[in-house]
């Protein structure tokens, strides 16, 4: 990619969202890289998205910005003048509040672009010159980079495994004795309206099971039931460690099934196919992946996940793994 203007040292790409967003934001990361192989970028994200971007050769470093943390004066005083003296050239702000606005700000970059989807782009120069029309979340964040003059193509997340990950992976794996082929099932989501009930995660688990599929159940902190679940269509249960060892494992499984969360994101973003239930976030701008790549969405017309009937996702999903 050829980029114009001066090419910068340092260059700050920020994005504090949830896990999936911070996914999503790789293809930026690899857009800047490829423009400016010799900068040095630094990602800003919230502490539990850390783990995505360390050790990631595209990196030269990660900060962490806890809302929660910096909500005292003080704090966030401090921390914006921390971003002051890192001298970036560049900043770019995605899918931002007037909070992370004022990051851009603090850095005196001479050139820094601030996304905000919804309200004003807030202290932003140059300004984005595209539309804020319906899209996917990527191309929204491509916007940005755009305004810098870029012209990003690639929208694929790419989540960067380290040996030691996949190695974590493998002997987790080799702990759960699976014989033949697995599906990582993800019954957890952020919120309430995103979760397709468990009891029916437990009669998909057992079409898989027939299907000639271990189903395996993997949950976070506070999600509770993935046992009882396991146990009810024969298939295995655990919790989610690292997000790096989650990524491997998803590699090493091929093919994960689970509602519109972190996890499925960090599945696609390291090679695994992913049949993902959808609640109320729309799927033009939520599920930015393509059905040839292996990826599918099901979303219920009244656009409520408790709608999607268990029947028609075990025919969905046994027809999809068998396009694998």
């Amino acid at each position: 990619m050829n980029a114009p203007g001066p090419q910068p040292q340092r260059v700050l790409l920020a994005k504090v969202r949830a896990i999936g967003d911070s996914v999503l934001t790789l293809p930026s990361l690899n857009a800047l890289k490829d423009a400016w192989p010799r900068a040095g970028i630094t990602v800003l994200c919230p502490p539990a998205s850390a783990e995505i971007f360390r050790g990631d050769p595209r990196c030269e470093g990660v900060l962490t910005y806890d809302r929660a943390a910096l909500r005292p004066a003080a704090a966030q005083a401090a921390f914006l003048w921390r971003i002051r003296r890192s001298r970036f050239d560049v900043a770019v702000c995605l899918h931002a509040s007037f909070r992370t606005a004022l990051v851009a700000l603090a850095s005196g970059a001479p050139r820094r672009v601030v996304r905000n989807h919804s309200g004003p782009d807030y202290f932003s120069r140059p300004k984005s010159g595209e539309a804020k029309v319906p899209k996917n979340i990527i191309q929204r964040d491509f916007d940005a980079l755009r305004a810098l003059g870029l012209d990003p193509r690639d929208e694929s997340p790419r989540m960067v495994l380290r040996a030691e990950d996949r190695a974590a992976a493998l002997e987790r794996w080799k702990a759960w004795r699976i014989r033949g082929k697995a599906v990582l099932l993800f019954p957890g989501a952020g919120k309430a309206e995103k979760r397709w009930p468990l009891e029916r995660f437990a009669a998909l688990g057992r079409a898989l099971k027939a299907a000639g599929r271990t189903p395996v159940f993997l949950s976070g902190p506070g999600e509770e039931g993935a046992d009882g679940a396991a146990k009810a269509c024969g298939g295995r249960a655990d919790r989610t460690a690292s997000l790096r060892e989650l990524g491997a494992l998803c590699a090493l499984a091929g093919a994960a099934i689970g509602n519109d969360s972190g996890p499925r994101h960090i599945a696609a973003a390291c090679g695994a196919r992913t049949l993902t239930l959808f609640g109320p976030e729309g799927l033009e701008e939520w599920h930015p992946y393509r059905e040839r790549d292996g990826h599918r969405a099901l979303q219920a017309p009244s656009g409520k996940v408790v709608d999607l009937e268990t029947g028609k996702v075990a025919r969905e999903a046994r027809a999809w793994l068998r396009a694998q």
